[in-house]
Order: structure tokens, then C-alpha cells, then sequence
């Protein structure tokens, strides 16, 4: 009991303290919430790694031809060694537009695709997207301004969920919401640890001074952003630049997707370990360690009240036989006073005010982020199932970082 009420009074301060410290944080750079107004509209390259997206790669081009921008911008196609209609789809958009050219090579995996086009590219920012995304016709315009500072090295977007259906995806959609306010809070402390495959901008001269993507990490987006931290250049965040992604529909997907995704976090963190000195700033300060440290959580309370819910269970069934399975005997003995107690004690105060911080936090990723659409049911999934989607995914994840083979390569697209 006493390692129980330490486990829930631990995980609520260290949610209330950080929810407390997001909303400071929010509220003293409030008036940079707003993207800076562009003065000049440079070249831009928007690079389409493809693998296998026949059934998406045509709406994504589409959603790139139509970008409204200041400036011109050519929009490069690799095709990773599809072997599905993505090539011969791409070819045909290609012939009717001159801005758009389809490069092919054998598959080698999402970063060396991207490198491919790098190298064949001539835009001075160069923009990545996964070929079953969707951008908004404004997205590049939010977001080219802020590279007017020349210490801005990348710019991400606010991502969302593309027409979620399943309990899985609906889960996700609330999930990406919390992400969008968590980008942008992260990046006022310059603490951005990760710049999304969906539409994230580079400055081009970054690629040329330290290199272009690393085509054996797993997570490719999670690494070069950790290399952009480390030459302390900035990563900055356009909360209403907003790029619609296809999400996993199923559970067996989606867990793939995240032991690649947390594989991927843990493997650059082994390879970056000085970004936990100080002289980093909020990166080694906040947000690196509070990932950690709400992993551990997570995983500790999911597991704690899994295992307390199965004893639990196995008594009452006890208790149950023993009366012969008589509801009412049973119930005799449960006193009222039993559940008021346990309704307005400490811990329902605290659960109430992590509650409502969600809340508030998901409102203003939904308000700035002109969500068009009611979450409705997708709160009451994400609230109930999350936290035992992410301690399974991360339990996962660490199984394979044990004893896991696998050729990421092959995966990377997920």
C-alpha cells in the first residue's frame, strides 16, 4: 500500500509540475505563437520519398501542386523500389506538370531516398514528405518566415490524423492533438527533439556542412534533429501549418510503427548522450529527461495496477464462490462510505486537476491548430486505452532493443 501511494503521488506531482511549467511557458512567449510574416520567398525543393504508396501518392502530389507560395518550388519524387503502380502514377503527373521530377532507384530505405534528391535538388530549404501525407495549400508560407533567423535550421508543422475511423486511429487523433501543443510549447525552450517526416524544412546549407540524413538509423527524423541540437542551430514549430498524415487503422500496425519509432529514440539517444549536459539548455534540462522519466511512469503505473486489478479479480472471484456465487451476500459487505472516501480523497483531486490540464492543453492545440472537426468519442478512447497502448509500445520496443533483429530499412516508411 505505502509503495502504491508513492507511485501515484509521485506520477501526479510530476504531471502537475509539468503541466504547470508548460502553461507558464505558453503564456510567456504568447505573442510568438503567431508565425513571423515572410519578406522573402526563397527556392524551395519539396522531396516525396515513396514506397509502395500507389493508393496515396497521387494525392499527395496534388496536395504539393497546389501550395500557395510567394516563391517557386519544385516538388522531386524518389521512387524507392516500389513494386506496386507508385512509379508509373508519378510518371504520369509528372508529364503534365514541368515543376515535378520522378527519380527511381533501388530500394535502400526512406533516408537514402531522401539523400538522392538532395543531391538532385536545387532548392535552398528543402522540404520532406512522406508519401501518404497531405499538406495544406498554406503550410509552406506559415512556416518559410521563420527562417529569416539564421540560427533556424528546420521548421515543423502541426500534424493530425487524415480521416480517422477505427478506435486506433481515433486514439492516434487526440494523440497527434497532444503533439501539436507539445511541438510548440518545446520549441519556444529550443527542446524539439524530433523534425516529423510530414512536411519538416530544412536549410538546405545545413545538409551541405554536416551532411545529409543517416541512412542506417531507424528513425531518421529523430537523428537529424538530435545533429541540428548538437551544432546548436534551432528547431522552430508553425502550430497552424497543418499536414494531414494516414495513420495506422490497426493495432498490429500501429504497434510496429512505435517499437520503430521508440527503437529508433532510445538507439539516437545512445548515440547522443552529451545532449543531457546542460550547456544544451531545455533539451538536457526538460525534455529529453521528462521523456524518459514518463516512460518509466507510465510503464510502472500500467503495470503496478494491471497486476493489483488481477488480484483484485482473483479475490472477489474467491469471495464469490464462496458465497455460492451469490451477488447480493456479496455485496453486503461493501460499506457506501468505502467509495465516498475513495471518490473525494487526495488522489481523485489530483486525477481531477491532470484532467482538466489535458483538456485545456488539447483545447488550444485544437483552437490554434483550426481543427475543423469535434473529437467527440476519440477523448473517452485516448483517455481510457492510452496509457496502456504506450507502456505495451514501449515494452515492446525495449524487448526488440534487447533481443530484436530486425532490417529497419524495410520499415522505415511506416
Amino acid at each position: 500500500m505505502l509503495f502504491q501511494s508513492i507511485l501515484i503521488y509521485v506520477a501526479s506531482f510530476v504531471g502537475i509540475f509539468s503541466s504547470v511549467f508548460f502553461l507558464l511557458t505558453l503564456f510567456e512567449h504568447r505573442e510568438k505563437v503567431k508565425n513571423p510574416v515572410p519578406t522573402k520567398f526563397p527556392f524551395v525543393s519539396v522531396i516525396i520519398p515513396a514506397y509502395n504508396e500507389g493508393k496515396n501518392i497521387k494525392k499527395t502530389i496534388e496536395s504539393v501542386q497546389n501550395l500557395e507560395y510567394g516563391g517557386k518550388f519544385e516538388i522531386i519524387v524518389v521512387d524507392d523500389g516500389s513494386k506496386d503502380n507508385t512509379l508509373n502514377i508519378a510518371k504520369k503527373i509528372a508529364a503534365t506538370d514541368p515543376r515535378i521530377r520522378v527519380l527511381h532507384q533501388e530500394n535502400k530505405g526512406k533516408a537514402a531516398a531522401i539523400n538522392f534528391a538532395i543531391a538532385k535538388s536545387k532548392g535552398e530549404f528543402i522540404a520532406t514528405l512522406d508519401a501518404d501525407s497531405f499538406v495544406e495549400k498554406d503550410a509552406l508560407m506559415k512556416m518559410i518566415g521563420f527562417f529569416e533567423d539564421k540560427k533556424v535550421a528546420a521548421v515543423t508543422p502541426s500534424l493530425k490524423v487524415y480521416q480517422p475511423k477505427t478506435i486506433v486511429q481515433k486514439i492516434q487523433k487526440v494523440e497527434y492533438l497532444w503533439g501539436i501543443f507539445l511541438r510548440k510549447v518545446f520549441s519556444f525552450m529550443n527542446a524539439l527533439h524530433v523534425t516529423p517526416g510530414p512536411f519538416s524544412i530544412f536549410r538546405r546549407s545545413f545538409f551541405d556542412k554536416y551532411g545529409g540524413f543517416d541512412e542506417k538509423n531507424p528513425t531518421e527524423d529523430t537523428e537529424i534533429a538530435f545533429r541540428i541540437q548538437t551544432h546548436h542551430y534551432k528547431i522552430e514549430n508553425s502550430i497552424d501549418a497543418v499536414v494531414y498524415t494516414v495513420s495506422p487503422s490497426k493495432f498490429k500496425d500501429l504497434l510496429v510503427q512505435r517499437i520503430r519509432w521508440y527503437y529508433g529514440l532510445m538507439k539516437n539517444v545512445k548515440l547522443y548522450p552529451h545532449l543531457f549536459n546542460p550547456k544544451y539548455g531545455y533539451i538536457a534540462l526538460f525534455s529529453l529527461p521528462a521523456a524518459i522519466l514518463s516512460v518509466l511512469m507510465i510503464i510502472s503505473l500500467v503495470g503496478y495496477f494491471t497486476f493489483k486489478l488481477i488480484m483484485t479479480m482473483a479475490q472477489n472471484f474467491a469471495n464469490w464462490k464462496a458465497v455460492g456465487f451469490d451477488f447480493l451476500t456479496l455485496m453486503q459487505g461493501f460499506k457506501i462510505e468505502y467509495l465516498y472516501y475513495s471518490l473525494t480523497g487526495p488522489l481523485t483531486a489530483l486525477i481531477i486537476i491532470l484532467t482538466l490540464f489535458n483538456i485545456l492543453f488539447l483545447i488550444f492545440a485544437e483552437m490554434k491548430s483550426k481543427e475543423k472537426e469535434i473529437v467527440d468519442t476519440a477523448y473517452i478512447y485516448y483517455f481510457c486505452l492510452y496509457a496502456y497502448f504506450y507502456a505495451l509500445w514501449w515494452v515492446a520496443a525495449l524487448f526488440y532493443w534487447v533481443f530484436g533483429r530486425v532490417k529497419w530499412k524495410d520499415i522505415n516508411y511506416e
